[in-house]
Order: C-alpha cells, then structure tokens, then sequence
C-alpha cells in the first residue's frame, strides 16, 4: 500500500515503517550484547574449569559471527534485491534465534562457537535494513531522522542486553529459589538470557510479518501490498542531494526509478555482529557519519563538489586514494581495533578471578567481580556513549572544531589503557569509580573521534562520484580491525596476563598518536550539526574568527 501523500504532494515521513523496521532492529543487539556479559564464564565452564587460553577462545566466539556474516551478506544482500527486503529481514532474525537458542544449550565450546559462526551465516540484515531505510525515505529534509533512529535503537538495544546477559546468566547460582541447581537453568546456566533473546526476536519477526511493508518494488514477492514503482516516488540517493556513483545521469533515469541495490553499497567486511556499546556502521556518502545526528557542510566547503542539480556527472579520472584519505583511513584502523580491544577486554579484566591478593598490583589477573556486576557496567557503559554522543558531541566540536577534536582524541586516548592495569593497587572502594573514569574516557574519546575522522575523511576525497569507493576502503579496515581484534588481544592476555592485554591496546593508541605526524591537516570550514535529540542546530568554523573580523557572519546555511 503506498504512502498517502498530502495535498502539497510532499511525502510524509514513514514514522510507522520506520517503527516497525526499528522494532526488528533493536531485537538483535539485545541478542549480541547480551553475551559479552558471560562470555569469559562461559568458554571457562565449557572448557572444565580452569584453562589458560580462556580469553583467546572467548575473544574467538566474539568474533565468529562477524567473520561468517561477512562471508555471507553479500549473497543475502542480492537475495534481498531479487526476492524482496522484508522476507530477508525476516529470516535473519530468525537466524539470530536458531543462533542464541544453540548457544544456550551448548555443553562443549566448539557446538557454542558453531552457534555463533551459523548465525552470522544466515543473518544478512547489515546491509539489507539500511537499504530499507533509504528506500523508505522519499524527502531529503526526513533523512537526518531516519537515518539517526539506527544507531539509536542499536545502542538501546545494546543496553539492555548487556544488563540482560548479566542478570540472567547463571540463574541457578544467583536465583537458588526459583532455579533449583538440579533443574533445566541447572544444566544449561546461560540458556535464560538467550531464551528471553528469542522471545524478543520472535515478538519482531511477527510484528514484521503483520504490518512490515516490502521496499523494493521490484521484487518477487509482495506486489499488492507494497510501495509501488510506477508512484514516481523513489529513494533518495544522498543526504547531501549531491551526485555520486549511485545517482542516475539523467533525470529521466530517475524519474523511472533508480534501483537502489544492498550489493555494492557495502564493503567486503561487515562485522555487525559485534558487541559492542554503539553501532559500528558508517557511510560518509549520508551526513549521519554513525551519529545521531546529522552533519553537514556549509556552502563554503562545498564549493569544489559538483553541484546539486547536475543531471549528468562528470567522470573523475583523477587518483582515488590520495595520501590524505589514505593516512586518514589508517588513523581510523587503529582506532577501531583499540576500541574493539577495550569492548572484549574490559569483561574478561572485570571477570578473571585476582591472582594476587586485594590490595597489591595484580599484572597477571583481574578484578573477580560477578556476571552481575559485568552487566551492570557495561549498561552504563553504554549510557555513557548514548549521552556522549547526542549531549556532548555536537557542543564539544562547536567550541574546539573538526580537526582539533580529531588531533586531541587521538593524543589523549591511550590514557584510558593505561589506567586499567593499576586499578588493582587501589583499595576496593576506589576500584569502581576507576573503572567508570575508564569508561568515561574511552566512551568520551571514542565518540568523538570517529565521527570527525569521518568528517575529514569526506572533505578529503576529491570528487562525489569516489565517496563509495573512499567508503568502502575505510569501513573495510575498520571491521577487519574490529573482527581480529579480540582473539588477537585474548591471546596476549592468555599469555602475558592482564596489563600486557591492556598495554597493547594502549601501544597501538600511541601508534595512533604517532601516526598524525603524517596525516596532513585538513581545513574544514562552516559544518552543522543537526542534534537529533535536542532538536537543534549547532554550527562550527574553524575560521570563525577570520569571518567576524571581516564582518561576513556566520556563512551558515541552515538545514
């Protein structure tokens, strides 16, 4: 049934597609997030009980449903191309619930690390729900919104699966009187959490099946009851309404339609099954820049792009990765895998029984806390980001600019590394607040970091029509770096301990650091935020202060 369109012909924004769409979304980091919790626990009663090469294997079980969804999403992308979205969607979730329901009931690793490897393999909604988003989307001025409703129903979804995974594992130990030892939740102690992980993901696959309406016109499936392509409404191409390498030549192409493919538009290495507090995607082709917020240039700073009302695109024969875009993408590579190197450490470090006494410097092992205690941290860990993100981001960035939050990040980020080896050392009562001043740090440091990289990276590449392939480059070393991240740094806990765990992650931040020695400053000029939760727009020059002197205002084109 296609959208009814007001009396001024303008479509409205699809705030019920979106919903159920978002509904779908949010039950699956509830199923990702919820293992990191227990995770370490888990490889260790598997395994008999006491085995130095915990932390590999767990770091292992992390990653191997990123490393079978990326073998797979390309195939389940065409999939969703020929035969529809919807039925797609449909079935990764059910994927992600024959996934967690294995992995509950497993009694030997390797049938747990077979759970996670079949349910990456049959889940391909990484690059299917985003392209339902853009096909749902008919208004350029809706796109900010609706492209930040993802990330934020990913981290919500994170949230309360990291409580989940920590609250409800282990029930007979923490819960005697509602689960005898004897029992089913006896036998199996991390069956709960993903059982209710089930429950979630079955609610959205049949609210999906009832009221999901199917995006792609051209498929199989659905005709009657679907948007159709001869409505003259299609996707739009870019947040920016500027041309690139998806955009048809002519307006006569697009006026019949332009097939918007989930091939193609993402890179060779997805890893969205990875746990972690905030969604991991990015596309520098929208203005999100996996924010939740949306991010554009001024005028000023597009003046060397092509224009928004090109019909006919110029190919670019020019270089497609110049040193900068390439420096640039390094300096996201080592972010990512430090980043990634904190999500899968700080759980193992808070869960790893002491091997020292209270009180000393203990390099070796960790904290001994609970799975109750990991759950609760990483919740608030993921508050953190949540807050981070839509508070402070856009103020932070308004009053220090693009490029000088990307340098100071950078510098400062091997910090929240190298406080976590000492906490240790720390009376008990000083422990916990430790570990939030970590958290604080990484979160505040990682959130803005990302994002403004991001920012300079796009205002780097020399031509719209390459933004897909600079894209692809970039987010491509980012997941590969988060993919082998945790078993490589669970093979340096396994077998240099704790603090060499976390001064890796610390060494390749000062590698990081290091690494801006060549990357060449970049002058981004007028950038608006549009704060998605404040409903308000921020604006940022880095020449600010040239413009007032010559009295020419704030040049800011309001969105």
């Amino acid at each position: 049934m296609a959208l009814q369109t007001p009396a001024n012909g303008t479509p409205p924004f699809p705030l019920k597609q979106l919903t159920i769409l978002a509904i779908c979304r949010f039950s699956e980091p509830i199923a990702f997030n919820s293992i990191l919790a227990y995770t370490y626990v888990m490889v260790k009663d598997l395994n008999g009980g006491e085995d130095k090469d915990t932390a590999f294997y767990a770091g292992l079980l992390v990653s191997a449903y990123a490393v079978a969804e990326a073998l797979t999403a390309m195939g389940w992308g065409a999939l969703s191309d020929r035969y529809g979205r919807k039925p797609i969607v449909l079935f990764g979730l059910g994927g992600v619930a024959i996934s967690s329901l294995i992995f509950g009931l497993a009694e030997t690793y390797w049938v747990a690390l077979l759970a996670r490897f079949v349910g990456g393999a049959l889940n391909g909604n990484v690059a299917v729900m985003q392209t339902m988003v853009a096909e749902m989307v008919k208004v350029p001025e809706h796109e900010p919104a609706a492209y930040a409703s993802q990330p934020f129903v990913w981290t919500l979804g994170g949230i309360i699966g990291s409580a989940m995974g920590g609250f409800l594992a282990q029930p007979a130990t923490f819960y005697p009187s509602l689960f005898p030892a004897d029992g089913l939740f006896g036998r199996y102690p991390y069956l709960l959490p993903n059982l209710v992980s089930v429950a979630v993901i079955v609610l959205a696959i049949a609210q999906g099946i009832l009221f999901l309406e199917e995006t792609n016109p051209r498929s199989g499936l659905f005709h009657g009851s679907t948007k159709e392509a001869t409505d003259g409404d299609v996707a739009v191409e870019d947040d920016d309404g500027r041309v690139d390498e998806r955009t048809p030549l002519t307006r006569c192409q697009q006026l019949q339609g332009p097939r918007i493919s989930a091939v193609g538009e993402r890179p060779a290495i997805l890893e969205e099954g990875l746990p972690v507090a905030v969604g991991q995607n990015f596309d520098i082709r929208r203005t999100s820049f996996g924010t939740v917020h949306s991010i554009q240039f001024t005028p000023e700073a597009q003046a060397n792009t092509a224009s928004p009302q090109a019909t006919i695109v110029e190919e670019y024969t020019g270089a497609t990765f110049n040193f900068t875009i390439i420096m640039l993408t390094i300096a996201l590579v080592l972010v990512s895998y430090h980043q990634m190197g904190f999500a899968t450490l700080l759980p193992t470090h808070l869960l790893d029984p002491p091997a020292v006494p209270p009180g000393h410097l203990d390099l070796i092992g960790g904290l001994g806390y609970t799975v109750h205690d990991v759950g609760i941290y990483l919740s608030v860990n993921g508050v953190l980001g949540l807050l981070i993100q839509g508070l402070i981001f856009p103020v932070f960035v308004d009053r220090v600019g693009v490029w000088h939050s990307f340098i100071w990040m950078v510098i400062l980020y091997p910090t929240c590394y190298f406080v976590l080896p000492f906490l240790t050392a720390l009376p008990q009562a000083l422990q916990s607040p430790g570990i939030y001043l970590a958290m604080v740090l990484q979160s505040f440091f990682g959130i803005i970091v990302t994002p403004t990289a991001l920012i300079l990276l796009k205002n780097a590449t020399p031509s719209p029509t390459i933004l897909g392939r600079v894209n692809g480059l970039a987010m491509s070393g980012c997941c590969l770096a988060r993919t082998i991240c945790p078993p490589v740094a669970g093979i340096i806990y396994a077998a240099g301990g704790s603090a060499a765990a976390w001064f890796s992650c610390g060494g390749v931040a000062v590698l990081g650091m290091l690494q801006l020695l060549w990357v060449p400053r970049e002058h981004v000029h007028d950038v608006v935020v549009d704060n998605a939760l404040l409903r308000k727009t921020i604006s940022h020059s880095e020449d600010r202060s040239r413009n007032a002197d010559h009295g020419s205002g704030d040049g800011v084109q309001e969105i």
